[in-house]
């Protein structure tokens, strides 16, 4: 969403922007995608909706950039593409461009989670420390996230520019919203005639998704006609619906799944509060998209939801703790006072992070690697042939395995 957001309006801008990405199994073909170009993938068993790109399509991204031939690299990804696109990088005497999206430290046990806590920890900071230490052009969405990287002795300037939201993308009809919750009600009866609690985001253990079932008890009792609703999909389902039916919520809990990108606007316009309670988010778009729509948040009050909110600007940001977390929803569930008040905050809130806002600052960033590689033209030849190799031996290496 952040990729794809930022490429819409460096295109209305008049840039011209090529994204190259993983290939997914079930991606809908029929759907064209310009400026994009994707690669063959693989799974993985840490993450099942994570792909991987090849390595035998190394040298097609190589000759893909080759014939692009960009001002400027970034890269928003730590695995394979990260490790292609680095190798042009260095061959081509490009600097290296890159954006820490993702808190490791935290997200790796979820990942892996038979295996010890505190190595597993260590081994996510090294990994860290050696990517990020040694990109050229560090990007961050949040200070704390920066903090993160400064903690494992980062040195390198890092700016941050927080990813940003089209509003015109969740501005919703009243009568298409209201058809399309009527539609989603027909699949989902039990949600006929509640109130939501709504959840944008993977069904993750990260995400904490498991509170807000529990919260939901709470809020019940005091709203009977309360219920939640998360979509998105994830491992984590399974664990949250089973967790829900133990707690006498199976009529109030319903997972929709992903949701095509159009129709989150009628989501968002359904929901009388969106209720977050991830502690490891590095921004937390949907939080920002919530507000933008209008949509008073309840969140905790950790990492990304803290930039974002920064107090109960849109909402009201909490401590970790059930009992707060519910009383905030209850309070604006019963006062629809405070609940329009708060609606109109958020969208005045929400206004700092539109794309518009944010795309300044990283066409700045992007002008900033073009005069890098402008004034390092002089010595291009040495470093090329100097690092040639490296370009060259992951295409040897390939032919000499026998990979198509």
């Amino acid at each position: 969403v952040s990729i794809q957001s930022f490429k819409d309006e460096l295109e209305r801008r008049g840039h011209e922007v090529l994204v190259l990405c993983p290939e997914y199994p079930k991606r809908d073909r029929s759907i064209p995608e310009p400026g994009v170009l994707r690669f063959d993938s693989m799974g993985n068993s840490f993450s099942v909706e994570d792909r991987l790109v090849h390595l035998h399509a190394f040298p097609r991204v190589f000759m893909a950039l080759d014939h692009f031939r960009p001002d400027a690299v970034h890269v928003n990804s730590e695995f394979a593409l990260q490790v292609a696109a680095r190798l042009w990088c260095k061959a081509r005497g490009y600097p290296f461009l890159i954006t820490a999206h993702t808190n490791w430290e935290h997200y790796i046990g979820n990942y892996l989670p038979r295996l010890p806590k505190p190595p597993l920890r260590s081994f996510a900071r090294t990994v860290m420390r050696l990517l990020f230490g040694t990109a050229d052009i560090l990007v961050t969405p949040t200070a704390e996230m920066a903090e993160v990287l400064r903690s494992y002795h980062i040195r390198r300037k890092i700016r941050i520019i927080p990813s940003g939201i089209d509003p015109s993308m969740f501005v919703a009809d009243r009568r298409e919203a209201a058809a399309w919750r009527a539609r989603l009600e027909e699949r989902h009866p039990v949600l006929a005639g509640k109130r939501w609690l709504l959840f944008v985001g993977r069904v993750t253990e990260e995400k904490n998704v498991a509170f807000l079932v529990t919260a939901l008890a709470r809020v019940a009792r005091a709203v009977p006609d309360a219920a939640l609703v998360l979509v998105g999909d994830g491992p984590g389902r399974d664990h949250v619906e089973r967790l829900a039916a133990r707690a006498g919520l199976a009529n109030r809990v319903v997972v929709t799944g992903y949701l095509p990108r159009a129709e989150l606007r009628h989501a968002y316009a359904n929901a009388e509060i969106f209720a977050f309670a991830s502690k490891t988010e590095t921004l937390g778009l949907a939080t920002i998209e919530a507000m933008t729509a209008g949509v008073p948040v309840v969140a905790i009050g950790i990492m990304g939801t803290r930039t974002v909110m920064r107090g109960d600007n849109g909402g009201f940001m909490v401590d970790e703790d059930l009992a707060e977390f519910s009383a905030a929803c209850v309070r604006l569930l019963k006062d629809p006072a405070l609940r329009a008040a708060k609606s109109a905050e958020a969208r005045e809130w929400s206004k700092q992070f539109s794309i518009a806002a944010q795309t300044d600052r990283m066409e700045r960033i992007y002008e900033f690697a073009a005069s890098i590689r402008r004034s390092a033209m002089s010595t291009r030849r040495r470093v090329t042939v100097k690092l040639r190799w490296v370009y060259r031996a992951v295409e040897g290496f390939i032919a000499r395995i026998g990979l198509p």
